[in-house]
């Protein structure tokens, strides 16, 4: 309910369970929460039914054949994240992705069927269990799944503050009270006062092309500094894209018969890895085009003149904005289902998040995280991972926000002093002339766009970077303007960017070893004693760094081999 309007503070609301996103995670983190109590609320800075990145996203999901052994996902998903996992987690979540996607097609939502009437699996990055189903109608998955779940959101009494930019958590005796922000249009504050808090905000990112611009980190930065660990952020999602254009949907294409070749017409993922080829995860295609580029052989082509016909049907967007996208490349001269299309690497998003227990509990009592924004790989990404990590994580958190917030009959109240502190502090900018954001923005992306600080990465890279890094974050980012609201939220956005920019590089230095997404030149190969995270934490206004261990002891799969191994570097290549 409204606690009240608009007072000294600004808005202020009340409810049980407050939702920090409106993307695929927090609509099932809302459905779930909803069982439990009739005071929900999802908060969002974008605008309502938009769905988050999840809107633009192919709609496969990553879900458990029930007619394989759970036991042979748990191991492979090992394997293939290359140890630096909860295997109760995982079995956890492909357990629930099974129950996740039948809810989907509860609520309407199409999956591909073979001739025989069984969901058509695409098993990714050449695993023998891992499979991806498909949505259908190709091209509009993602928007499909939204517009489920938002109808079924309707019929619940979750209620929806858009179009506001969260920057601070309110705490209270180390207990989470609430959110604080302001309306990125008008700038009015708001404070929203919770009993529980369900982060879904999705991951950070250095505003790429594609889908992945609007997560920025701002949240995470916010949740460090209120004692929310975070961890894994020496991991990024490096893919391949078109140099020209964006599209959606090279992890099924390879799978079935897409390859990329050289400027030679060599296929030359099958050197580098003989037995997978390009169907490898993304990050070692994109390390085979760097040492492509600094062998000569460059450019580098994706190629679908192999693929047979009745694939390409299958993967040729027939609705939605991928077959907009795909009918005006055709007019401008480019179909990428005849012609070979120029590719190159690009840094999408960083992978690190929120640490949670099994049940998406942080360790402040009260708060959650689901989605990207709660942290379960070390990197190497599966075609439809995100919308089964999206619907598990997301139902996972909503239980159990709902049934803590359901438990206490009371609620925690902010230092209203102190929140009056905050609204000066960050409305303070509003108005003020300076650096234009996106100045500061490139500078950052210059920071991190070099192959030896995020492909490649070395000491001599990671140190250059994180030198520019200090300079941008103590001489320009405190004088960007903030002339209007919206640019007062690109300003936030980026103090978020500037947060991810500090933990990536610093936890990159940290790990002296190769493993995952993660790979260090100087540093190829995997060291034992460096299994497990590298969590951060806040303490005397900085963060500090612990390295927990993956408890061996209790799982039952120990590797003696790993993903990794299916690459051969160049370096090696003929001996």
């Amino acid at each position: 309910m409204i606690y009240g309007s608009l007072d000294k503070l600004g808005h202020v609301f009340q409810t049980d369970v407050l939702i920090l996103g409106g993307g695929m995670a927090g609509l099932w983190a809302a459905l779930k929460a909803s069982k439990y109590t009739k005071n929900v609320m999802i908060v969002d800075k974008g605008p309502f039914k938009r769905g988050g990145q999840g809107s633009m996203c192919g709609g496969d999901m990553v879900v458990w054949d029930p007619e394989d052994d759970i036991e042979n996902w748990v191991k492979e998903l090992t394997y293939y994240f290359e140890g630096l996992v909860e295997q109760d987690v995982l079995e956890c979540l492909m357990k629930r992705s099974l129950q996740c996607m039948r809810e989907y097609e509860e609520m309407g939502h199409k999956f591909a069927l073979d001739e025989n009437g069984k969901l058509r699996r695409v098993y990714q990055r050449g695993l023998k269990h891992i499979g991806s189903v498909l949505s259908r109608p190709f091209g509009t998955g993602g928007k499909s799944l939204i517009q489920h779940l938002v109808a079924e959101l309707e019929k619940t009494d979750v209620r929806l503050l858009p179009g506001i930019q969260i920057t601070d958590m309110l705490m209270k005796d180390g207990r989470f009270a609430g959110l604080a922000g302001f309306h990125t249009r008008s700038a009015e504050f708001y404070v929203i006062k919770a009993k529980s808090l369900i982060i879904a905000t999705g991951n950070s990112s250095w505003k790429a092309s594609y889908g992945t611009n609007t997560c920025t980190g701002e949240t995470f930065g916010m949740a460090l500094r209120a004692g929310v660990k975070l961890r894994n952020f020496e991991f990024l999602k490096v893919w391949n894209v078109p140099a020209k254009f964006c599209w959606e949907g090279q992890t099924m294409l390879l799978p079935l018969g897409a390859r990329f070749s050289n400027a030679e017409g060599e296929d030359f993922m099958s050197r580098y890895s003989p037995t997978l080829g390009a169907k490898l995860d993304p990050h070692f295609n994109t390390r085979a085009m760097v040492e492509e580029y600094r062998a000569g052989r460059a450019p580098l082509f994706f190629d679908v003149s192999k693929m047979p016909e009745e694939n390409i049907r299958l993967l040729t967007p027939t609705v939605g904005w991928m077959k907009i996208n795909y009918e005006r490349l055709c007019k401008m001269g480019l179909d990428l289902f005849k012609d070979k299309v120029e590719w190159m690497p690009q840094v999408d998003y960083a992978i690190g998040g929120i640490d949670t227990d099994i049940h998406g509990q942080t360790c402040v009592p009260g708060v959650f995280a689901a989605g990207r924004a709660r942290n379960l790989e070390s990197g190497l990404y599966l075609g439809g991972w995100a919308v089964s990590g999206t619907a598990t994580t997301g139902s996972i958190a909503g239980e159990n926000a709902g049934q803590y917030a359901a438990s206490l009959d009371y609620q925690y109240e902010p230092d209203y002093g102190e929140v009056a502190e905050l609204k000066a502090k960050r409305l303070a900018p509003l108005g003020t002339e300076g650096i234009p954001y996106k100045e500061v923005l490139n500078e950052f992306r210059k920071i991190i766009a070099p192959y030896d600080v995020t492909i490649l990465k070395t000491e001599t890279g990671l140190r250059r970077a994180l030198k520019r890094f200090e300079e941008i974050r103590d001489e320009l980012l405190p004088n960007v303007g903030a002339p209007t609201p919206h640019f007062l939220t690109k300003r936030t956005e980026l103090y978020g960017i500037a947060d991810t920019t500090d933990l990536y590089l610093h936890a990159s230095l940290l790990r002296k070893e190769s493993r995952g997404s993660h790979y260090r030149e100087d540093y190829p190969d995997k060291d034992p004693a460096s299994l497990g995270w590298y969590v951060a934490s806040w303490k005397d206004n900085g963060i500090v760094w612990d390295f927990r261990p993956v408890p061996l002891e209790k799982y039952k799969y120990h590797l003696t081999s790993y993903y990794s191994e299916n690459f051969i570097p160049l370096s090696k290549q003929g001996k």
